[in-house]
């Protein structure tokens, strides 16, 4: 079983190697750390699976996963498992013994089941060269789960014995505060228990991270100024300043279409 890693973050790309290494049969044959490079290797060195993050820095995981399944291009589809570190809606909706979908992070039991089914589902399709019209079925039921509900999710802030349930779309900018992560909203800004990685995957497709200590609401984005060594300062519809890094230029650029 030839199989792509494609995730964000090295240390995630690396646990998952490691397992799959362990793995009798697998042949971990590339790793993507973006979507286009994820489409770039299955273009080129067409494996029998995929595992791909859903929170990727160019957008969702799940339009590279509809790509592949539907684009001509592709001439051998192979399965995709996506991976996320955050339980929300899409899990519950959907089996979770299915061989679509992991949690961060990995456990190798769970990796080794999924694994089996793959082995029996790739056996079966490898002469089609296409997946399952089932599969593809998942693909857009989770797709437009995902699109539908996003607007409705609240995220859960517990601050002085009191919980918030700040509704998403409020949410302006997050940014690290010495060991914690301020959340911005249109009522206030709130301290909170979650990583800046943990938010990236809470919050969704309108969010990106422009900086290392920075996540930006794309539909609050007042304006964006030129600075130097072509990088951007973003104004905030709260007045806020935020300096978009050279890491993360291309990356916003992309998603605003700039």
């Amino acid at each position: 079983m030839r199989v792509i890693v494609a995730d964000d973050e090295q240390p995630a790309r690396d646990e998952l190697v490691y397992l799959l290494t362990k793995m009798q049969g697998v042949m971990v044959i590339g790793e993507a750390s973006t979507n286009e490079e994820v489409l770039q290797k299955v273009r080129e060195l067409k494996p029998d699976v995929v595992f791909l993050d859903i929170e990727m820095p160019d957008g969702s995981g799940i339009d590279t996963a509809l790509r592949i399944s539907k684009d001509k291009e592709f001439a051998v589809k192979p399965a995709i498992v996506f991976a996320t570190a955050y339980n929300h809606y899409a899990v519950q909706a959907f089996d979770l013994n299915a061989a679509d979908y992991l949690l961060k992070p990995f456990k190798e039991y769970r990796l080794f089941e999924t694994l089996q089914r793959l082995k029996t589902r790739i056996e079966m399709e490898r002469d089609k060269g296409t997946l399952s019209s089932e599969f593809k079925d998942k693909l857009d039921s989770i797709y437009a789960l995902l699109r539908t509900n996003n607007d409705k999710l609240k995220l859960k802030v517990e601050e002085n014995e009191t919980i918030y349930l700040i509704p998403i779309e409020n949410i302006i900018y997050a940014t690290i505060e010495e060991r914690s992560v301020r959340v911005f909203a249109g009522d206030g800004n709130y301290l909170t228990h979650y990583s800046l990685n943990e938010l990236e995957s809470i919050l969704g497709d309108s969010f990106l991270r422009v900086h290392k200590s920075y996540i930006a609401n794309l539909n609050k984005i007042r304006a964006i100024v030129p600075w130097f060594n072509n990088t951007f300062n973003l104004t905030m519809e709260d007045g806020s300043g935020i300096h978009v890094s050279r890491t993360h230029v291309k990356s916003l650029r992309q998603r605003l279409k700039l």
